[in-house]
Formats: structure tokens, sequence, C-alpha cells
């Protein structure tokens, strides 16, 4: 894992460049892609990683367990997937980020199938209506959990990421996790609103590492 994280760069948490979801405001305009190219290796550095000086959980701790209820009602348990790679995305239908990159997620979903990879989506502290209508946007081929309440975004929400955000379930959305079959934390990025990455280069690369290196 070491290696790994050598191929990033920690900021500290006063360098998150946190706009437009995290402050819970729906905006109409649609985000562009990414600065990255997606038909290339990501050779840079994802400009968010969380850190441990942003507090738990970060990049080498066990990520959180939990239980949720996907968009068909069957449970998943995050703890059930042990054994297989996981991209763990935080979403809300509000935020045009979390639109952006949903086509790239379930893209992700189906290529990365073949080699035992699971992707989760997780709804961040919306109603019945909001979930199904991010759910609703297209066909997904990955399971969308409905954390009504939060509860379950907020552990893993660091505690020191974007003090100034008083929502705290907020700080999440539109992250992204890439989980290891053994439950520990490989990858983990805040939204970055002015390099915003929709296309999921860093995630891919970080799911392509998980896969070599376990």
């Amino acid at each position: 894992m070491a290696n790994f994280i050598r191929h990033f760069k920690y900021l500290p948490a006063f360098a998150l460049a946190l706009g437009g979801c995290a402050a819970g405001a729906p905006r109409a305009d649609a985000p562009t892609a990414t600065t990255a190219n997606p038909a290339e290796p990501a050779t840079g550095e994802p400009s968010v990683l969380v850190t441990p000086e942003m507090g738990s959980p970060h990049i080498g701790e066990l990520a959180p367990d939990f239980d949720l209820v996907d968009q068909t009602g069957a449970h998943v348990r995050l703890s059930a997937l042990r054994g297989s790679p996981v991209v763990l995305a935080f979403v809300a239908s509000f935020c045009p980020f979390s639109a952006a990159a949903q086509p790239s997620l379930a893209s992700l979903a189906k290529e990365y199938a073949a080699r035992g990879v699971r992707v989760v989506a997780v709804d961040v502290g919306e109603d019945d209506q909001a979930f199904a209508s991010y759910v609703s946007r297209m066909q997904l081929p990955f399971p969308v959990l409905h954390d009504p309440d939060g509860a379950t975004s907020l552990r893993f929400t660091p505690s020191n990421a974007s003090p100034g955000v008083k929502d705290r379930r907020m700080v999440i959305v539109t992250s992204n996790l890439v989980i290891d079959r053994d439950g520990r934390i490989r990858f983990f990025t805040l939204l970055d609103t002015t390099h915003f990455d929709a296309k999921l280069v860093y995630v891919r690369h970080a799911v392509d590492q998980a896969l070599q290196e376990t």
C-alpha cells in the first residue's frame, strides 16, 4: 500500500476547493467533465486526497461498516463485500457533479465486473423522492443505497475536512473511495469543483493498483 500512496501527494485540509454541492444548494449549470485525459494513464495527482490531518476515516484505515437498503429493497452490508475491491461513491440528486459522474460510475461497474470489482453508491441525506430522482436518471448496474438521515455518510466524513461547512453530511457529497479486498481504504478524494474528474480517471487508476497489489 505504501507504493500506492507514494503515487499521490497529501494536501493540507485548508487546501480544499469545495464549492457548489458542499453548500447544499442546487445548481442548474453542468460542470465540465474532467481535467485529465481518460484515454491516458493517470500520472498526475488528484487535488483533494483525504489525509490523516483531516481526521478519520482516511487512506490506510479500515472503512466503517454499514448496512443500507438499495433501490430494489435489498440490504447491502459493506463488510459482506470483503474479498472484492469496492468503489464507494457518495452522491446526491441535487448535485450537478454527482450527475456528471453517474455515467462514468455505470461504465466502471460494467467494465470491471469481470475482475470482481464492486461499485456501490450511497445517496446522502435525501428523502424518498430525491433518492428516486437520482436512481431514475439512467439504468445503473450497481446498487444505490439510501442513507436518508445521512448517519452513514457522516461516519465517512473526516472531522477536520471543510470545517466551514455546517451541514457535515454535505462534505462527503460526490466523494469517491476505493476499498481493497481486506476492507481498507486505498483511495479517498473529496469533491474539488475546480479540478473535477467526472470520468473517474484517478478512481480507475486506484482500482487498477488495488487489483495488482492484492
